[in-house]
């Protein structure tokens, strides 16, 4: 039985594993490469197997890093299941759906800029900028994909074929993330089980449930974003949200959240309904400027049965966590862009990392202003202008203009939807001294190395960190 790393290898982004069990190959997520240019040139790599000889994908959450090439699977031959939860089915519709028409805006804009610039742009030339541009996939593409979706619950078995038995457990990550349990038997008769972490949350999140422990395993491949820190409590960061929304309404100044469009928007929207709802806040604007953020919550409201217990109580009392008195959905970009005359109001918009989305123009439009408040809730990737700007940088190129960085810049980690490493190790100690090998995935590589060690040294087990493409032979 192999097993090989297809993605997320010492980095944090491309998610995706390749297993052939000898009668049956598939994958655990097929994600997108982000953050700087080498790094999401490896999206227009080859797959290093054949997309048309796989038998399913399953999907462990709807993050963009984790299903952003599963249709470039369909256009080059795919025809097997696409297996995750409901919600997953829903949001990761909404996700690609949004990227595949970004996707060709952008690359219609850098055509006709090349035109008036006279720049030639040939499509054959292999590993050219024009290659490097093409949209990874289109809007038909990810139509096509939803014909192969199947939808199961968590925690039932269920045999996918004579070799393959699987479970989804809840990863407590966003609405509808799974942690995926294996059981696989091999061409010796012998069974093996193997567990894919996928993206674990943070214990006591508003929304979600917290991530499900697993007990034993033979292999485990799991995610270390955090590995090397730990988050600040949720009511503490909670309380410092409340403090720059309050210095910034006494300032009269603008707040910008650069947000992900799946779970952190909800989040903070139940945040401030908080505040609004028991009058610690006042007539405060928030205007949530993210269409793809207003369909993801959409489809949360349709799944209360995945809440937790606080969220569900606000729904039986009636109160919708996710609507308050001043907030403002914008859909049309003329609206957006009248934005840019309001003063003392709350902007949320994507994308999370800064890389695009309307988020860039409210950047661009008020970096430079020594009020602006910019509160960063997620993870930023290497080489994103999100990273730039936490980092501390004093100049960015936002839209291609130079601009000192004078806005006031907040890291509020403890909104992180991945655990830290303090929950990472407890829900490791979980399996005991059960598995044969834990694979570190889906970290930097310095974080990867750190917490492997850190976790052989606890747990007394052997610890791999994969580089890309490595195969293992699981025996």
């Amino acid at each position: 039985m192999k097993l090989k790393f297809c993605g997320a290898t010492r980095i944090v982004t491309g998610s995706c594993f390749y297993i052939d069990t000898g009668s049956f190959k598939f994958l655990v997520d097929c994600g997108a490469f982000q953050g700087d240019d080498e790094t999401e040139k490896l999206n227009y790599e080859p797959f290093p197997f054949d997309p048309a000889q796989l038998d399913a994908v399953f999907l462990t959450h709807a993050h963009f890093d984790h299903s952003g090439r599963i249709p470039i699977l369909v256009k080059q031959g795919f025809k097997g299941r696409i297996i995750g939860t409901q919600p997953t089915r829903d949001l990761v519709k909404v996700v690609l759906l949004d990227a595949a028409k970004i996707q060709q805006e952008e690359y219609e804009r850098w055509q006709a800029r090349g035109k008036v610039e006279g720049e030639i742009k040939d499509p054959s030339a292999q590993g050219s900028a024009f290659e490097q541009r093409k949209p990874l996939f289109s809007e038909q593409d990810v139509e096509e994909m939803f014909n192969l979706f199947d939808i199961y619950p968590y925690g039932s078995s269920v045999n996918i074929n004579e070799s393959v038995e699987f479970r989804m457990r809840d990863a407590g990550h966003i609405l509808g993330s799974s942690i995926f349990e294996f059981w696989i038997k091999t061409l010796e008769g012998r069974e093996k089980k193997i567990v894919f972490s996928g993206d674990l949350g943070q214990p006591g999140a508003r929304i979600v449930k917290d991530p499900d422990l697993i007990r034993e395993a033979d292999y485990v491949v799991c995610e270390a974003t955090y590995g090397n820190r730990l988050h600040k409590s949720k009511d503490e960061t909670t309380l410092e949200l409340l403090s720059i929304l309050k210095q910034a309404q006494q300032e009269g100044s603008n707040v910008l959240i650069p947000s992900f469009a799946i779970e952190r928007t909800q989040e903070i929207l139940y945040e401030i309904n908080m505040f609004v709802e028991n009058k610690i806040l006042e007539n405060l604007e928030v205007y949530l400027d993210s269409p793809m953020a207003s369909k993801a919550t959409e489809i949360f409201k349709q799944y209360p049965t995945f809440y937790d217990d606080d969220a569900r109580r606000l729904l039986e009392k009636g109160d919708d966590p996710f609507h308050f008195k001043g907030l403002t959905t914008i859909d049309s970009a003329d609206e957006s862009r009248r934005l840019i005359n309001k003063k003392g109001v709350v902007i949320i918009a994507g994308s999370g990392m800064c890389t695009g989305g309307r988020i860039v123009h409210h950047i661009k439009n008020n970096i430079e202003k020594e009020n602006t408040h910019m509160v960063f809730v997620g993870y930023q990737v290497n080489g994103t202008l999100g990273r730039k700007l936490v980092d501390g940088e004093k100049e960015v190129r936002v839209m291609g203009y130079p601009l000192q960085v004078r806005a006031k810049i907040h890291t509020l980690g403890g909104f992180s939807a991945h655990g830290d490493q303090r929950d990472l190790r407890y829900w490791l100690r979980g399996f005991g001294h059960s598995p044969e090998k834990i694979f570190i995935v889906h970290a930097d590589e310095e974080i990867s190395i750190g917490f492997g060690s850190n976790i052989k040294s606890e747990l007394g087990v052997e610890v791999d960190i994969p580089k890309l493409n490595e195969e293992f032979e699981l025996k």
